[in-house]
């Protein structure tokens, strides 16, 4: 405003000068409603993806994005489509576990394994105790910074055994528990070998956890870990199966 006045002034009243001003002073309080009324635009809104379900995956498909589905009361796979996601968090996860495969890489496990080093594959699951998941979606991003990260973590297991964890956690499995060390399980060439590589993950960063299995409702087990902190923030802590897996002992 004190910039208008000096503009006024400055042209005096002559017509000609007065008629630049008026223009000028048009131009600038046009422009100051334009910044301090109009509303900016900030993107689509955010939406949300509600889904009747224990739990959602993300499986990594190349490229930062990730297939969105379930499996449902059937045991069939819902495809929920294609998106990116935006997590700092996952970002960092997703880091960790590729340099740790990178480095184990072609190495052998030691005895009582024996076997050449299987790079493990992860999953990212959301869910919650309601049975319900809601998922805020912005465009075509889902805006994994904004869910409660006690209600999501990234899975890590066997490529072979990525598919079968998300079924068993969708559709029913008997229980979810912690290995014994020198168990028959866990020295066993498998799932021993990959309980013991989710032990290494720990031990490469302690951000992971590992040494869980799943017992599925035909007594197969699932070997896997988990994300469970980055700083002082926990992951996945109100999930069910990761509640359970750290009271019970399988052996």
């Amino acid at each position: 405003m004190v910039m208008l006045l000096r503009l006024v002034c400055w042209f005096g009243f002559m017509p000609g000068r007065a008629l630049i001003a008026g223009i000028i002073v048009a131009v600038v309080a046009v422009a100051l409603i334009a910044m301090f009324i109009i509303p900016h635009y900030a993107g689509p809104p955010i939406r949300y993806l509600t889904i009747n379900a224990p739990y959602v995956f993300m499986k990594p498909i190349g490229n930062g994005q990730y297939d969105v589905g379930y499996y449902n009361s059937q045991g069939q796979w819902v495809d929920l489509g294609i998106y990116n996601v935006s997590s700092n968090a996952l970002q960092n996860a997703v880091n960790v576990i590729n340099s740790f495969n990178q480095q184990n890489m072609g190495t052998t496990l030691p005895q009582p394994y024996g076997t050449q080093f299987q790079p493990l594959d992860y999953v990212v699951v959301v869910g919650n105790s309601t049975g319900i998941v809601q998922i805020p979606v912005q465009g075509n991003t889902i805006l994994l910074n904004k869910v409660n990260p006690g209600d999501w973590t990234v899975l890590v297991t066997d490529p072979n055994d990525v598919n079968k964890l998300m079924y068993a956690l969708d559709t029913g499995y008997k229980e979810a528990a912690g290995v014994m060390s020198l168990s028959q399980v866990y020295t066993s060439k498998y799932p021993g070998s990959i309980i013991y590589e989710t032990g290494m993950l720990y031990h490469y960063n302690n951000e992971f956890a590992g040494g869980v299995v799943i017992v599925m409702n035909n007594n197969t087990l699932i070997p896997w870990g988990y994300m469970w902190h980055i700083s002082s923030q926990g992951f996945g802590g109100f999930l069910p199966f990761v509640i359970q897996a750290s009271a019970n002992r399988y052996s």
